[in-house]
């Protein structure tokens, strides 16, 4: 490899790791509106919703994934939150899913 390509792929290297720092997202789950859930884009929807599926199950001590059955309730939380932007994800999930989160 050239020395210029070398430093080609460094460069472009490093241009990734700084761009995908910039992405970094820190959510504080008991503040988190709807209004912001269904601005996030697939993979940031999915971690929310796979750490409030983790949250509420680890309180009931379920430790079984079914994922069907995980696609449907985040749906049902995302289509509650379209119509009222203004609660929170947490207690979206309650109304949405019948369920009580743990506090």
């Amino acid at each position: 490899m050239s020395k210029f390509a070398l430093i080609v792929a460094a460069m472009l290297s490093v241009g990734s790791i700084s761009a995908r720092a910039e992405e970094k997202m820190v959510v504080d789950m008991r503040k988190l509106t709807c209004a912001q859930l269904t601005r996030l884009g697939f993979q940031d929807f999915a971690g929310v919703t796979m750490w409030l599926s983790g949250y509420y199950n680890s309180s009931i001590r379920n430790t079984v994934v079914d994922l069907e059955q995980f696609a449907r309730a985040a749906t049902k939380v995302k289509d509650y939150c379209q119509t009222n932007a203004r609660a929170t994800v947490l207690s979206a999930a309650e109304r949405a899913l019948g369920i009580k989160m743990p506090r």
